[in-house]
């Protein structure tokens, strides 16, 4: 899942380690730490100009609605993530030191999880407030409002952080070697829970988000039957825009989740080999297979990370009335600073003036 790479790297660095298994990823499958060194920069140049642009917008007042509300805590989100992810990629892949400190060690893995839980849930929440607003429309002022959304969202952000945070108690910092490690006599209770909170998060609550979408889909198409039989062939036009752009959104989740989730799941199916053939791994199979394991794991994660980036582009593409939010948005802009250089300009020619006056 999401969080697979990190639950995968890290724990294999418990206080009796005596193989450092970065170590032989570097030296037999260096692509392993090149390809995300490539396309995580990718996803960093576009993934936070566009989630803080698409922050901005959804919380301009002709977007604020509740599924406004809804995709700018996405954006919010998938910005923390992009950083959390940044701070990990920099002690893993580029060797910089930030995270193996005292304190930070226990609350980033509880951050860095909470954060990736978060965005499915989000994506099931907004995904079921848009089935309850086509499904049952007299209820939509009931349960569809901005004063809801909020609420729902503080309470996704409470069950993620609850979620996440027991991680705190399954790491901490080891002196003698200087680095953040599983607490050795946790080690089974943490791999558990891991295993099971994704399974939750990254398995059964896209499958929720799927299940909705297909009622979706199918309550959208009934009511354009029923639309068609009552108004003929020409029936009034439905806005339902926004809800084909949540439609995108939520199933680029799904199919950029579930498959990094089926390749954790399989982890165990594919274990490293002796530490006493570490010298004859090309002749070792179990080393082999573990090997072209974790490289189709690597790209297929790297790959499951688009959705934390792309949502800005999805709007653009699906969303029309975005496209004009984000053409006023700049106008507007532009406008204001058109403005601002006019009144400096003319308190300088002001000030000038005055200055001459009093010279003259």
């Amino acid at each position: 899942m999401n969080s697979s790479n990190f639950s995968m790297e890290i724990p294999l660095s418990t206080e009796d380690s005596e193989l450092d298994i970065n170590l032989v990823y570097e030296k037999y499958i260096p692509e392993k730490f090149l390809i995300p060194k490539v396309l995580k920069t990718i996803l960093y140049i576009f993934g936070f100009p566009g989630n803080i642009l698409a922050c901005l917008l959804w919380l301009q007042k002709p977007m604020l609605h509740s599924s406004g509300c809804y995709l700018a805590a996405l954006a919010v989100s998938d910005v923390i993530f992009l950083i959390m992810s940044l701070m990990y990629d920099l002690t893993l892949y580029w060797k910089v030191k930030i995270l193996d400190f005292p304190t930070i060690c226990q609350l980033f893995p509880c951050l860095y999880l909470s954060v990736q839980y978060l965005s499915p849930l989000l994506t099931l929440a907004f995904t079921v407030e848009r089935f309850i607003s086509i499904r049952f429309p007299f209820k939509r002022r009931i349960y569809c409002n901005i004063k809801r959304a909020v609420c729902v969202i503080l309470t996704l952000v409470v069950i993620s952080l609850g979620v996440a945070g027991i991680q705190i108690y399954f790491w901490h910092y080891d002196y003698h070697s200087e680095k953040c490690v599983n607490k050795l006599e946790l080690a089974y209770l943490s791999e558990k829970w891991t295993w099971i909170t994704e399974c939750v998060m990254f398995m059964f609550v896209p499958g929720l988000i799927l299940f909705f979408n297909i009622l979706l889909v199918v309550t959208m198409r009934n009511s354009s039957r029923r639309a068609q039989e009552l108004y003929g062939p020409m029936p009034p036009k439905q806005r339902t825009a926004t809800t084909k752009m949540l439609l995108v959104v939520s199933f680029v989740l799904i199919f950029t989740t579930i498959p990094v989730s089926i390749v954790y799941s399989l982890n165990e199916k594919f274990p490293v080999g002796s530490a006493n053939s570490i010298d004859n791994i090309s002749n070792d199979v179990t080393w082999q297979r573990h090997l072209n394991f974790v490289l189709t794991q690597e790209v297929i994660y790297d790959l499951g990370l688009i959705h934390y980036a792309c949502n800005f582009y999805l709007y653009l593409l699906t969303g029309k009335r975005f496209r004009l939010a984000i053409k006023k948005y700049f106008q507007k802009l532009s406008v204001m600073r058109l403005v601002d250089f006019r009144d400096r300009s003319s308190r300088s020619l002001r000030s000038s003036f005055t200055e001459l006056r009093s010279m003259s």
